[in-house]
Parts: structure tokens; C-alpha cells; sequence
């Protein structure tokens, strides 16, 4: 019977290549393939945030670019700023720092015109870097204030002193309008919005995750408390439920709630393949997952056979009951077990769907599906 499983080593070389191939991208079968549908369902939502334009012009004294008032009034804006930045889900922010100057002649210093709106905005660019570091330093937040003088706005009041026009009240007010310095911050967030449990429904028809998101293809917080109900047909899925810091609350491990057609077989030898690659992944691992040792070949293929089964099929009886789900799965098995695997990740199979209870004061938070094998359909539902 051992024979059963000879393979040559250009057979053997194959079949490993397949199992590092698939490991490294999305594996779709053959009776699979084609355009996916389905993915990821969620809930979060881009919405543009912005807070308000400071100015601080007119808090600098006449021809100086220093000013303690200005640094404690950004100061006093932190908190408000951390705020701003925590609520509205953003990574990164911009502060756009802009300066005016008049037509009123500069200090001594300040000749070139520019000069002193110039030297301010960099006064304020300062302030940031001294009282917002670590937001600067990680990325959060982000600088940008003019360059040079031909990037701050120079007044078109006309100024001569000759004239009067520093004693002229009319004239002053347009000029102070004309001196200033702004800034703004600026992000883009997402905001997450919250489901209620009760009467509410997510249904995946031919859903396939990626690798690229741990091949979650629900991801939704929920609010309220009541049962969540989760049916996945023949392929098998994960469902868990998580808090705010993503702690496992509650587990389904895979499981497959209707029974497959290849009556010789517990498990579909594809399924428990595409499981083992992804073993102790995000996906596929934690307390709940079911998990067998195997011996060797004969040993798998009897765990993994029906319990009224007690002759190893042949190669062809495999075939003739499914080329890819069966054969081939059988023997991405054999090359996964030569390459020194001893553990496979199976699922639990039932009758009818399962549920787990979700209650927001307990903790829980959210609802995520995995489903990393093939075009899966399931529904998942909740109710008070």
C-alpha cells in the first residue's frame, strides 16, 4: 500500500515549486478561476477634516520676528491639535504657514522686501518643531511654509511717510491687514462608522480574501449586543470576533457548515492543503484552530478519509473524483509532508451554522471573516 505513494523527484520538484508558488500569492483552483468577486465589505469611510486657520500676525511686535506670545499660543493649541489628529483617523497632517508683509518700510535688517514676513514664518515653522517633535519626527505631522521671499505676499497699499501715511488711521488698518502670519493644518481621515447588530446581514457570494489584507473579506464594528449567526456551505471559513486592541473574543476556528460532495473524504485534501501553507499566519492560527500530527502519508490519508473508508484510493478513483480539489489536493498533501510538514490544519464540520454571542459592554468591538480558500459564499448575520 506504501507504493501507492511513490513519486519521482522531477514529480516530487514539481509539486514542491507549486506549494512555494502558492504560498507566495492568491491561489485560485481550477474549477475557480476566472474574475473574483466579493472581497473585503467594510464600513470606513474617507472624510476630508480640517482645523481651523490660525492668525498670529498681529501678535508681532513692530519689526520683530520673535514672538513668546505666538510660541505659548501654539503651545496652548496642542492639546487641541492631538485631539484633532486622534478623532479624525488621519496619519498625516499638513501645516501650511503663510506671511504678508505691507509697504511699510522694514527695520534695519530687513531691507529686502519679504525679508521680515520671512523671517516670521520660519519663527512660527520653529515653534512647531519645538513644541510638536515627535509628531514632526514620525511623520505625523508635516511643514511646509515659504521658501524664499518670492513665495510671501507683498501688500499693494502704497506707504510714504512723507505723507502722513503712518499717522493716517485708514492706511494703518489695511497695513496691519497686509502684515500677517497664518497657519493651517490640513488631513485627510477616515472616519469608522458603527453598525447596529440588530436585523443586520452580510452575505459573500464567490468571495475570495487576499493576501494583502490576511484574506479578510468582512471587516465591521458592530454596536449593541445580541447573536451573531454564520453559515459558510461546504468551504470552509473563519469567523471572530475581536475588541478595540484586536484581542480574539470569540472563535469559530474554520468551520464548514454544509457537507461536500466527495463522500470518500471527511475533509477536501485542497482545503486542508490551502490551510497548512498559511498555518500560523494571521488567518490561520490561535486556539480555536483544529490541527493534525501525521506519521506519515498512510497516517494523513487516513485522518483525512472518511471514518467508513479503509482502502487508500488509487490515483485514477482520486481523479475520477475531482481532479483539482481531490488529486491535486492529495498531492500538494504528499509534497507539503516531503518537504518535512508533520502538522495540517484541518476544520470542523457541521450541520447547520453556528453562532457567538457579541455584547459591546463586554468588550467586543468588531466582526472579521477569513477566507482564504477558494471562491467561498456565506452568510454571516446578527440579531438583538
Amino acid at each position: 500500500m506504501n507504493n501507492l505513494f511513490d513519486i519521482s523527484s522531477e514529480e516530487k520538484d514539481r509539486i514542491l515549486n507549486l506549494h512555494e508558488g502558492a504560498t507566495k500569492r492568491q491561489y485560485l483552483t481550477l474549477e475557480q478561476a476566472g474574475q473574483q468577486s466579493g472581497g473585503v465589505s467594510t464600513t470606513k469611510t474617507s472624510t476630508e477634516t480640517a482645523f481651523p486657520k490660525q492668525n498670529v500676525g498681529n501678535q508681532f511686535k513692530f519689526g520683530e520676528y520673535q514672538s513668546d506670545v505666538v510660541k505659548n499660543s501654539i503651545a496652548a493649541l496642542r492639546p487641541k491639535i492631538e485631539e484633532f489628529i486622534k478623532s479624525s483617523g488621519g496619519k498625516q497632517f499638513v501645516v501650511n504657514i503663510g506671511a504678508g508683509e505691507s509697504n511699510v518700510t522694514n527695520p534695519k535688517g530687513f531691507e529686502t522686501k519679504g525679508s521680515l514676513a520671512l523671517a516670521r514664518a520660519n519663527s512660527v515653522k520653529q515653534y512647531f518643531q519645538e513644541i510638536f517633535p515627535d509628531l514632526i519626527k514620525n511623520g505625523t505631522l508635516v511643514i511646509q511654509s515659504p521658501a524664499d521671499v518670492s513665495k510671501v505676499v507683498l501688500g499693494k497699499t502704497p506707504y510714504d511717510k512723507t505723507k502722513g501715511d503712518n499717522r493716517n488711521p485708514q492706511l494703518i488698518k489695511l497695513y496691519n491687514q497686509e502684515q500677517f502670519v497664518t497657519f493651517d493644518i490640513q488631513g485627510s481621515g477616515q472616519v469608522e462608522n458603527i453598525t447596529s447588530i440588530c436585523n443586520w446581514k452580510a452575505s459573500i457570494t464567490a468571495g475570495t480574501g487576499t493576501v494583502a489584507v490576511n484574506y479578510v473579506t468582512t471587516d465591521i464594528k458592530l454596536q449593541g449586543a445580541g447573536i451573531l449567526t454564520f453559515g459558510t456551505g461546504s468551504i470552509p471559513d473563519r469567523m471572530v470576533v475581536v475588541d478595540n486592541k484586536g484581542g480574539i473574543k470569540q472563535d469559530t476556528g474554520y468551520v464548514a457548515t454544509m457537507a461536500h460532495k466527495y463522500t470518500s473524504f471527511k475533509y477536501v485534501p485542497l482545503y486542508v492543503s490551502k490551510l497548512t501553507q498559511l498555518n500560523k499566519t494571521v488567518s490561520v492560527s490561535g486556539a480555536n484552530i483544529v490541527k493534525i500530527n501525521v506519521k506519515n502519508i498512510d497516517d494523513l490519508m487516513k485522518q483525512i478519509l472518511a471514518s467508513g473508508v479503509t482502502q487508500i484510493p488509487d490515483d485514477k478513483t482520486l481523479r475520477d473524483m475531482g481532479q483539482t480539489e481531490v488529486y491535486n489536493g492529495v498531492e500538494e498533501l504528499k509534497a507539503l509532508f516531503n518537504k518535512g510538514v508533520r502538522e495540517f490544519v484541518v476544520y470542523t464540520i457541521t450541520s447547520s451554522s453556528v453562532t457567538a454571542p457579541f455584547d459591546n459592554k463586554t468588550g467586543d468591538s468588531k466582526v472579521i471573516v477569513y477566507s482564504p480558500v477558494g471562491k467561498t459564499g456565506y452568510n454571516l448575520t446578527g440579531k438583538c
